[in-house]
């Protein structure tokens, strides 16, 4: 089975009362909803949670990781 983790900002969604409006648990949450639906194994991830929510018990298991962001781009940190 794949494992497809999607990692966020979340940011935007945090900050924009009309983004929230439409991604209320964020748009990671939206779109792993989405694929799962497909019959892939999806996580989520969020750069604000420790070690970036990819921890490496994460990327470990990952097979196809998904970057989504809008404003925080510069902080993503380059470690791979």
């Amino acid at each position: 089975m794949t494992q497809v983790t999607i990692w966020n900002e979340f940011r935007h969604e945090r900050t924009d009362s009309d983004v929230t409006a439409v991604y209320p648990h964020g748009i990671h949450t939206t779109l792993a909803e989405g694929l799962a639906r497909t019959g892939l194994t999806v996580g989520t991830a969020t750069l604000d949670e420790p070690e970036q929510g990819l921890p490496d018990t994460v990327l470990d298991t990952t097979d196809v990781l998904t970057w989504w962001g809008h404003l925080a781009h510069d902080e993503v940190p380059m470690r791979w």
